[in-house]
């Protein structure tokens, strides 16, 4: 086999070694496909199907598009470097958000909050795992609120507290950034 034929069905036979390997390893993947059949709602471990959330009607959804863009408007006020932006819904079952972020170093730091489709929400700003240093803050949706506070070198979490979870959507939103000069 040392001659120049040789060595091509020596090739030949590796490739079809190799093909043949692949094609068996492929075989035992599983491929879900249009054919699958669906999950049940039945499969929640106490046996009761799982709950059903609504979905948002398109209406809803325009209305919260147009509330984001507002509400986009009333944060732009902050300045500074951003060391955390959130927003989210402040009603229906998907209410609220929550964000972290790491502060580098302790210091002055600014909170700019806003809400827009409703009277009024309420954001926290806190220490993970602190009760002690969490603050609330009562927007009115009228404006902006901007206020500075102190924090330590570590982590923060903001987000908007629930008001009711299980009240139909509006499209109200709310958001938050923190901010260092």
């Amino acid at each position: 086999m040392s001659g120049r034929g040789g060595t091509k069905h020596v090739r030949c036979y590796a490739a079809g070694v190799l093909s043949f390997l692949i094609a068996g390893c492929l075989a035992g993947c599983a491929f879900g496909g249009a054919g699958d059949a669906p999950s049940t709602a039945s499969t929640e471990p106490s046996g009761e199907p799982a709950p059903i959330v609504p979905t948002k009607g398109l209406e809803i959804r325009d209305i919260e598009a147009g509330n984001y863009t507002e509400l986009e408007k009333r944060l732009a006020v902050a300045r500074g470097l951003v060391i955390l932006d959130d927003s989210g819904p402040v009603d229906g079952p998907e209410v609220g958000f929550r964000a972290t972020a790491t502060v580098s170093a302790a210091g002055a730091y600014t909170v700019t909050a806003a809400c827009v489709g409703l009277p009024d929400a309420q954001i926290f700003v806190a220490r993970p795992g602190s009760s002690a240093e969490r603050l609330a803050f009562d927007l009115d949706c009228s404006g902006v609120l901007s206020q500075v506070i102190e924090l330590q070198e570590g982590y923060v979490v903001a987000g908007v507290t629930r008001r009711d979870p299980t009240g139909p959507w509006t499209g109200a939103v709310a958001g938050v950034r923190i901010t260092v000069e």
